[in-house]
């Protein structure tokens, strides 16, 4: 009769670990296929999903920064359904919040694209354009390097050029030339340096000390064509003066 083989405890042990190691390998590799980590939900559904190739995948958005629900979250990060890119959203009931990162939609991803709006009630965007750098707040189509939705726009030359097209206006009238001279001589013109740049001189105004007429509803700023449109009635007016004054003197000079 033949001896039989024989093993000690530690050999049998070892045996059994490795048996049980190769099933539970075995048992992964044909229960998730090629992937390593799937959660699914109480209907069997796979809800996120962790691929060999580095893919995480999940099917709802993904809840931080102490979130628990949609709703009370502080925000929540998610793909938007139209391929935008990702999504930053409170997903509130009715008119959310949304941030979006990405492309604008369609198929040719002409421009990158930040996009936030309050669903139903507004929306603005700034449009980073790859094909000539152009920059647009509040407009989705710039052609110039930086321009806004309200019609103004740096050129490519650096100057800043205001909207002033009729259409963007309401409520056109003349300005008197009392009024005009109102306004020039209440103007107080000062020399000045700002808090946050004290190295460099400036001349201008006070926005707190102008006239109503070329001052911002916050008094905090003013605008460079409303003194402009002043000069140029009271130049105008002072024109007519001189050339009315000159043919009396010429008339003078006849007799």
């Amino acid at each position: 009769m033949e001896k039989l083989c024989s093993f000690n405890p530690i050999q049998i042990r070892f045996a059994k670990l490795l048996f049980a190691l190769t099933i539970c390998l075995s048992m992964v590799g044909t229960a998730l296929g090629e992937d390593r980590l799937i959660v699914k939900n109480a209907s069997g559904t796979s809800t996120f999903k962790v691929e060999d190739i580095g893919r995480v995948t999940c099917t709802s958005g993904m809840l931080v920064n102490g979130a628990s629900e949609w709703g009370s979250a502080p925000f929540v990060l998610g793909q938007d359904a139209g391929n935008r890119g990702v999504v930053i959203t409170d997903k509130a009931a009715s008119n959310p919040k949304n941030i979006y990162f990405g492309w604008n939609t369609g198929a040719t991803h002409d421009y990158a694209e930040i996009f936030a709006l309050q669903e139903n009630v507004a929306w603005m965007n700034l449009v980073l354009a790859p094909n000539g750098g152009h920059v647009g707040i509040g407009t989705r189509s710039p052609v110039q390097p930086l321009q806004m939705g309200s019609g103004a726009y740096v050129s490519s030359g650096g100057v800043w050029t205001n909207a002033s097209s009729r259409e963007y206006k309401q409520d056109i009238k003349s300005l008197t030339g009392d009024e005009a001279v109102e306004t020039l001589t209440a103007l107080q013109p000062v020399q000045f340096s700002y808090k946050a740049d004290p190295k460099e001189s400036h001349v201008g105004f006070i926005a707190e000390d102008v006239p109503d007429l070329v001052a911002s509803t916050d008094r905090k700023g003013m605008s460079t064509m409303d003194v402009v449109a002043v000069l140029t009635k009271v130049v105008q007016d002072q024109q007519k003066t001189i050339a009315e004054l000159s043919r009396k003197v010429a008339a003078l000079e006849q007799k």
